[in-house]
């Protein structure tokens, strides 16, 4: 037998064990009370133990189903429809079985996502929650952790994600934050804090998200997400006065600040490659801080790779580089107890 079938089977039996050993626990429990039902007192008082066994197997095989009933409740007290419920049960075992996580967490994350994003229908709830937790797991994350990133970037991005589609949208932020995560070894983590530090400061500018998450990415190699953030906001912060002082022009016809390249293209036209210590001061002064200065001098030694990232990352429009990457995290063992947990549950529900 080749190695694969013998799994197969293995798997098979694993399965087939966890789910009839309870059942059949209870039958014989149940049978057993039968016989001796009509045997007097001593039969009476072996039922009634025999009832507490079955009882304590029922209560064993129903725990997964409770807990999805419990997890499954709280979004319904958010106005969910029974619609959206069905949809969220049907991915959060789906989900469970691909990756080895619990499906009862997996709509419990989907009540932030549900309080902090406001009009989900037609399965977006489900969709949102789908590719929170494949992110999770992608970057090392918890899903507390990239759900209220997901609430943030849409806050952001909101125009972007309803221009789009919210579904298409969500997966497009999944594949490039995974995708920065990668490439510029960080965490999901630290990329959160990037951007709740941030803020709505570069998408007010006309940034676009795969420009910001190469820059915060870049700027992570070297520093925390949260201060990458604070250098980066600085940076735009000062930039129109900076223009004025330099003589430069950082911003475009329509008023929306240009291309991070082309700024330090600009400066570097003016300064060379490097910065001395009376040019940092002469931008300093015109930036109004050291932070921002720190940004350039740092992005300024690294401009052909900050463009290679912002087009690959530009380019990156679905999750399936995020799919990928949380494969890789899967613990077979953990996939196995949540194949039998979600098998418990369909049964149980």
């Amino acid at each position: 037998m080749s190695t694969t079938a013998l799994q197969k089977l293995m798997f098979t039996i694993g399965v087939n064990d966890m789910v009839s050993s309870p059942v059949a626990s209870i039958t014989r429990t149940v049978d057993n009370m039968k016989r001796h039902a009509t045997g007097g007192f001593d039969a009476i008082r072996g039922g009634a133990i025999g009832m507490a066994g079955a009882g304590f197997a029922i209560k064993t095989f129903m725990e997964p189903v409770y807990d999805m009933q419990r997890s499954l409740g709280e979004v319904e007290s958010l106005g969910v429809s029974q619609k959206e419920l069905d949809t969220l049960t049907k991915k959060a075992l789906a989900f469970s079985v691909q990756y080895g996580e619990s499906a009862s967490d997996f709509v419990k994350s989907s009540y932030d996502i549900q309080s902090a994003i406001g009009g989900l229908v037609n399965g977006e709830l489900a969709e949102f929650t789908r590719a929170s937790n494949v992110l999770a797991k992608a970057t090392k994350a918890d899903a507390a952790t990239v759900t209220n990133y997901m609430g943030t970037m849409y806050g952001i991005f909101a125009d972007d994600a309803e221009k789009m589609g919210k579904a298409e949208w969500v997966q497009q932020l999944t594949g490039q934050t995974a995708l920065a995560v990668q490439m510029f070894k960080t965490t999901g983590g630290e990329m959160s804090r990037a951007f709740s530090t941030l803020g709505a400061e570069a998408q007010a500018n006309g940034i676009a998200m795969s420009e910001q998450l190469a820059i915060l990415g870049t700027l992570q190699a070297t520093m925390s997400g949260s201060e990458a953030a604070t250098k980066y906001r600085a940076f735009l912060t000062g930039a129109a006065k900076a223009q004025d002082k330099l003589g430069l022009s950082f911003t475009d016809s329509a008023g929306n600040m240009l291309p991070m390249i082309d700024i330090l293209q600009k400066l570097k036209g003016r300064y060379g490659e490097t910065i001395s210590v009376a040019e940092s001061y002469e931008l300093q002064k015109a930036f109004g801080t050291t932070e921002a200065v720190a940004l350039v001098k740092l992005l300024m030694q690294q401009t052909d790779g900050l463009n290679s990232s912002i087009t690959k990352l530009a380019r990156n429009t679905g999750m399936q580089n995020a799919a990928d990457m949380a494969k890789q995290m899967v613990d077979p063992w953990e996939q196995f107890k949540a194949v039998t947990e979600g098998l418990r549950i369909s049964f149980g529900t």
